[in-house]
């Protein structure tokens, strides 16, 4: 049976890793080798699928309640990004910062993100993150709008 497409591979990554919350999944979809660039939120780089679990944990040290939608997979041989939002609660202080429950518009946070990876044989290898961090440290209350 051949490996499944980069797309599929995308759609289990956002799934089984984050929307069920499943760390031991982190190590079947991201290779020994894999780099995830600028995926924190100061845009640091992880390396391998234990860097990507300690974000992974810290992450939700901070957001409960966490679920990504993917909205649009588009994928191209060994390529495939996808364009995804999520909501989350702000409900602990694994960024540092102490959890308001909300955030400053309402009771649970938004943010909007892409998401781009190489796959091959099945693996993740690669994975470029664009996502919205100043609407995060925006809605958390880490910065005040100017006005």
């Amino acid at each position: 049976m051949p490996p499944p497409s980069a797309g599929a591979v995308l759609r289990l990554w956002f799934e089984e890793v984050w929307n069920q919350r499943d760390p031991d999944r982190i190590a079947t979809y991201f290779a020994p080798d894999a780099v995830a660039y600028a995926l924190d939120e100061a845009g640091a780089d992880a390396h391998g699928p234990e860097a990507f679990r300690v974000f992974f944990e810290r992450f939700l040290e901070s957001f409960s309640e966490l679920h990504f939608t993917l909205h649009d997979v588009v994928e191209a041989g060994p390529m495939a990004a996808a364009r995804w939002s999520a909501t989350l609660t702000h409900s602990g202080n694994g960024l540092g910062v102490a959890p308001t429950g909300t955030s400053l518009i309402g009771t649970s946070l938004t943010i909007t993100g892409m998401t781009m990876a190489r796959v091959e044989d099945g693996m993740i290898q690669e994975g470029w993150n664009e996502w919205d961090r100043l609407r995060l440290a925006t809605q958390c209350g880490m910065l005040v709008p100017a006005g």
